[in-house]
């Protein structure tokens, strides 16, 4: 029997060259007849396995995003631990280095650009999805929120990155990743 699946195939489609190469390539070839039967054998096996497996995987996908969180989170921790970073936020540089300070401008800027970027998701996250209960996609809701976002995301960060660069120098660039990224994965553990 025939183990191929062609789900764009239709039962009473005769077999096409494409598939029958590729049943050739297999080292199967199976008569149109026999074809049919199995395909619905393989198909409705596939998804009694599928309903399975996915319980086990969607919880092994659940378990691994949880701890690749944790995994950014613990990074970002350590490096801003490692970097002074608290000392260089409020005290504008590096204890023992105080001829290299801080863009105070750019780094309020790039506050000011992750507030906005932050109020835009919890509008979308909690205000449209849970109080308002809006069924459409974002894009379709408020076409307008995504760019805006991404505009502020992008400004913010390039504004820290420029804040940052006379206290840091070229450690700046995977700083400042690490630190959006722990940042970015802290969401998965606020409970909604």
């Amino acid at each position: 029997a025939c183990q191929v699946h062609a789900p764009a195939l239709r039962r009473s489609a005769p077999p096409s060259r494409a598939l029958t190469a590729s049943l050739r390539m297999c080292g199967a070839y199976c008569l149109r007849a026999g074809y049919d039967a199995t395909y619905e054998a393989v198909a409705r096996d596939d998804t009694d396995s599928a309903r399975a497996k996915s319980k086990a995987e969607q919880r092994w996908a659940y378990v691994m995003r949880k701890f690749w969180a944790v995994v950014w989170v613990g990074f970002a921790l350590f490096i801003a631990k490692v970097v002074d970073l608290w000392h260089v936020v409020t005290e504008d540089y590096v204890t023992g280095r105080p001829q290299f300070r801080l863009h105070r401008g750019y780094f309020k800027l790039g506050i000011i650009c992750f507030a906005l970027w932050v109020a835009v998701a919890t509008y979308l996250v909690v205000w449209v999805k849970y109080v308002l209960k809006v069924e459409q996609e974002w894009e379709e809701y408020a076409p307008r929120s995504i760019p805006f976002a991404t505009c502020c995301g992008v400004v913010g960060i390039v504004s820290f990155i420029v804040a940052f660069w006379p206290v840091w120098g070229l450690l700046t660039l995977p700083i400042c990743f690490v630190l959006f990224m722990g940042l970015l994965h802290s969401a998965h553990f606020v409970p909604l």
